[in-house]
């Protein structure tokens, strides 16, 4: 499914404006065109950037032309949270390029749910090639195979699509589990022990007192 986004010439207009009427900055670049400006729709960058993310393409259409892009360089405002910039990289359609897919992990590990270990993950992303065609958004990683705590999910048991291959290293653990932390014995406080030594104490006196004593006739 192709994901649409429409452009406008930034112009003269300072960044401050732009975001007031709704809008965020934005800059176009490639090995076919020149660098220029623009302005995106806040609410339809957003709704493109959630479907694409930054490894899915993007048809960007920019003064009745089209162009073949990829979302990339993401700026977000540190008070608000809302995207303030993002950088559009346009791309070749007959080469192919590295990307970071998103992993998304499916599925139940027995090893967490019959045998009470901790899912890790070794990483978030995976590095992938493809021609911009081929390129996706997601990908999903099938975490039934945990079994126990010796199991891994290697880089190279990955499925990938038809025309795309991975970059990372083939060895590289995506996901595991270990075995759960055992309960450690709570730390005694200042009171804990104050209390043991006036235990301690009262015993022994008692056992003086005990000591001492006449037997009854």
């Amino acid at each position: 499914m192709s994901v649409f986004l429409k452009a406008i010439a930034r112009g003269d207009k300072k960044s401050n404006n732009l975001r007031t009427e709704g809008n965020i900055t934005a800059e176009l670049y490639g090995p076919d065109i020149k660098n220029q400006s623009l302005a995106l729709v806040y609410n339809e960058f957003a709704k493109a950037y959630e479907e694409a993310g930054e490894s899915s393409l993007v048809d960007l259409e920019l003064d009745g032309k089209k162009y073949n892009v990829l979302i990339t360089g993401i700026q977000i405002h540190p008070l608000t949270g809302k995207y303030i910039h993002a950088d559009l990289r346009q791309v070749s359609m007959t080469q192919k390029i590295e990307a970071e897919v998103e992993l998304k992990f499916i599925g139940e590990a027995p090893a967490v749910k019959d045998l009470g270990g901790v899912f890790i993950a070794g990483r978030s992303t995976l590095a992938i090639e493809a021609l911009p065609a081929d390129l996706i958004n997601e990908l999903e990683v099938d975490i039934t195979g945990l079994i126990n705590f010796d199991s891994q999910i290697l880089v190279k048991d990955i499925k990938l699509p038809k025309g795309v291959t991975a970059v990372d290293e083939a060895e590289a653990v995506i996901a595991t589990v270990s075995q759960p932390m055992a309960e450690e014995a709570p730390i005694a406080t200042a009171e804990d022990e104050k209390a043991a030594i006036e235990a301690v104490q009262v015993t022994g006196a008692k056992k003086e007192g005990e000591e001492g004593e006449e037997p009854k006739e």
